[in-house]
């Protein structure tokens, strides 16, 4: 058999309908909610200090990384090989549906807190809506929390050319999507061309930069010029041995080869193959995360305690953090220090790492093989094809009032991520679809 893919095939995967994308896209979409629906228990001031909160946000937040790179993949699936005519009708066709609107949400959400100001009776109200919207604004400010003032607004909306703020978190990846879009085209003429040993090829180079980020972590302290100096980054060269292959342009070819791949593969090789890979990238990544988590809580010994009690392998974890630790006070605040900050908190998490990327790959491949006989059910599917860019916008909106009306009915801790999460993605859904609904233009709004 030919190793490469002909291009009346490619052609036709492109141009027909495939309801299992659709099937994707709205399980990415609902990771990302589930996702933001952590932050509370991940990113809050009662995260540092409530073991439980600590407990379930690695145990959720770890099943979720695939929420992004499924978006990727999607693309890749879907775009490559490109068939534009030109790099020019394909840039006006695809950045300013993604740029316009995620300038104007961007704003939304940055003037926001200024907004509440209005409708609340005190400086201090303000406050507290705005953290409820928006948990990781509580890192602003070194720590004292959001200002509600234009002035701040306007500041903080002059730097959305450059990156995203405390209240349109989400946005990261917006940033990244247009960096995709402005490399697919020129991607694309290598891919369309490439066999499938050239694709997979490139894939296995990719796949040693998965390693990096750990790399950078562990291997680096140790190297004669210490941390930054890994495959030849230092201080006047930012691009390392395997920069051209970093990144999530990986995420782009393993959808269009997955996507392939797909099509000869039965159901029950996919399944052998797909759901080992799914729990072993599931629970490594859950692992390391708690690991970092239990390494992180050293120096408060009630949450360490009751983190490692969870049972045999959060002890041997604790164990683990106490090892590495060290018996010394200032060995062991190093460590500490160390795990509490950036890039130790979420290294296990990084959606360009082995783990994510065994599960991200797991999951699109098994998503893949779903077959749906056409009906209400999937054009009801297709809908989040046409507005599932506004549903993305829109969503970080209802993360954090989700989160409490959770609170309020009474939903255990152990649920309430995925039930606010769910509450969040409901209501952002029926106000997109109204939104749509009623704007005269609302693609300039929604994408």
């Amino acid at each position: 058999m030919d190793n490469t893919v002909s291009f009346k095939a490619q052609a036709s995967l492109k141009s027909e309908h495939r309801v299992w994308i659709d099937c994707v896209r709205w399980v990415a979409m609902f990771l990302v909610v589930v996702c933001h629906a952590c932050d509370p228990f991940n990113c809050s001031v009662e995260s540092t200090s409530n073991p439980e909160f600590l407990r379930w946000g690695a145990i959720w937040g770890s099943m979720l990384r695939p929420s992004v790179p499924l978006f990727v993949m999607i693309t890749g699936a879907l775009l490559l090989p490109v068939r534009e005519e030109s790099l020019g009708v394909f840039y006006k066709k695809r950045i300013p549906r993604v740029l316009i609107p995620f300038l104007i949400w961007s704003v939304i959400y940055t003037l926001f807190p200024w907004l509440v100001s209005w409708v609340t009776t005190t400086p201090e109200a303000a406050k507290e809506c705005v953290l409820a919207f928006f948990p990781y604004s509580s890192f602003m400010n070194g720590g004292t929390g959001p200002e509600t003032t234009l002035s701040s607004a306007l500041g903080n909306i002059a730097t959305i050319p450059f990156s995203f703020n405390f209240f349109s978190v989400h946005m990261w990846y917006v940033y990244m999507l247009i960096g995709l879009y402005l490399y697919l085209p020129v991607f694309s003429a290598w891919v369309e061309k490439a066999s499938r040993k050239a694709k997979w090829t490139f894939l296995a180079i990719w796949g040693v930069t998965l390693f990096i980020p750990y790399a950078d972590v562990f291997l680096t302290p140790h190297l004669p010029f210490g941390e930054g100096y890994l495959f030849g980054t230092c201080s006047w060269n930012a691009f390392g041995t395997f920069y051209a292959f970093a990144g999530f342009n990986g995420y782009l070819l393993l959808g269009h080869v997955l996507a392939e791949l797909s099509r000869e593969i039965s159901v029950k090789k996919a399944l052998a193959v797909g759901i080992p890979m799914l729990l072993a990238g599931t629970f490594l990544t859950f692992l390391g995360f708690f690991w970092v988590r239990l390494t992180g809580s050293l120096d408060n010994a009630p949450v360490f305690n009751a983190l490692a009690s969870g049972g045999s392998l959060s002890r041997y974890l604790a164990d683990a953090a106490v090892a590495l630790a060290g018996s010394s006070p200032e060995a062991l605040a190093a460590s500490v220090k160390m795990f509490q900050a950036e890039p130790m908190v979420e290294l296990f998490w990084t959606y360009c790492s082995f783990n994510v990327v065994l599960s991200s790959a797991a999951l699109f491949l098994l998503l893949s093989k779903i077959e749906i006989a056409p009906g209400r059910f999937t054009r009801l599917l297709a809908t989040l094809g046409k507005i599932g860019f506004g549903v993305y916008l829109v969503h970080y909106f209802f993360v954090g009032p989700s989160y409490l009306l959770a609170v309020w009915l009474g939903v255990p801790l152990e649920v309430q991520i995925p039930v606010s999460a769910l509450f969040a993605f409901i209501a952002t859904y029926l106000v997109v679809r109204a939104l749509y609904a009623v704007l005269p233009k609302p693609k300039i709004f929604l994408g």
